[in-house]
C-alpha cells in the first residue's frame, strides 16, 4: 500500500525535479497550492480527481506518479499491450471515502485508469462535497451495495452485479448502502484536449 508520506514523497521529489515551485504546479495542475503542500506532507491522501490533476499537470500518467515509471516491453514492441494483474497487486490509496487500488499502474499511456475500490462513506454529511473530474466512468459492484449521488439525478441504489455509466465533470458520490464496505471496480476515461498543433488529444491518466 502506497501510503499518504509515501505518495507525498514522491510527489515533492517530481515536482522539485522539474523545477517547479508549490505556486507553478497549482496553476498547471489546477490543485490549490495549500492541498499540495498537505498532500507533500503526507496530511492528506490524494481523491481520484487530486491525483488525476496532478499526473496532468507534471504531465505523467498515473503509473509514473504513484507506480513503476515504464513497461519497457510496452515502450519497445509495438501493440505489445498485455498485463495481468494478479491477487495483491495494485498500487494502493486510502482516503476518507474511498480506498482506491489502481490495478496495472506499471503500464503506461492508457487511455482509461482501472480501479478496484471499497467504499467507506455511507452518508452525504461523511463524504462532503461532490467529486468531479474530466472523462466518462463506469463502475460496477461486485460486493454489497453502493448508493450513487449525482448532481443532476436523482439517487441509484446498484447491487452486488448491477453497474451504472456516467460523466465524471457532473458531481458524483458514491456511498456505501449497506452492513459492510461495497467493494467496486470503477474503469476511468480522461477528457479530449487540444494539442498545441491543433490536433485532439487525449491525457494519459495512468
Amino acid at each position: 500500500m502506497t501510503t499518504a508520506q509515501e505518495f507525498g514523497t514522491r510527489l515533492r521529489l517530481l515536482r522539485k525535479a522539474r523545477q517547479l515551485t508549490l505556486s507553478n504546479l497549482a496553476n498547471l495542475s489546477g490543485v490549490a497550492v495549500s492541498t499540495i503542500s498537505k498532500i507533500e506532507n503526507g496530511a492528506l491522501s490524494p481523491t481520484l480527481d487530486k491525483v488525476l490533476r496532478l499526473a496532468s499537470g507534471l504531465e505523467l500518467s498515473i503509473g509514473q506518479l504513484i507506480g513503476d515509471e515504464t513497461n519497457e516491453l510496452d515502450q519497445k514492441i509495438p501493440n505489445s499491450r498485455f498485463l495481468p494483474s494478479r491477487q495483491g497487486d495494485g498500487v494502493v490509496i486510502d482516503t476518507q471515502n474511498y480506498e482506491y487500488k489502481y490495478l496495472c499502474a506499471d503500464l503506461t499511456n492508457k487511455r482509461m485508469v482501472p480501479i478496484q475500490a471499497r467504499i467507506k462513506a455511507s452518508e452525504m454529511k461523511e463524504f462532503g462535497p461532490l467529486e468531479r473530474h474530466g472523462g466518462e466512468e463506469f463502475l460496477v459492484v461486485i460486493q454489497g451495495s453502493v448508493e450513487v449521488h449525482s448532481e443532476f439525478y436523482a439517487p441509484v441504489v446498484l447491487n452486488c452485479g448491477e453497474s451504472i455509466y456516467l460523466d465524471s465533470t457532473m458531481g458524483h458520490a458514491y456511498l456505501n448502502a449497506g452492513d459492510t464496505d461495497a467493494e467496486v471496480i470503477c474503469v476511468c476515461t480522461e477528457s479530449q484536449r487540444i494539442k498545441p498543433n491543433g490536433e485532439v488529444g487525449y491525457f494519459q491518466p495512468g
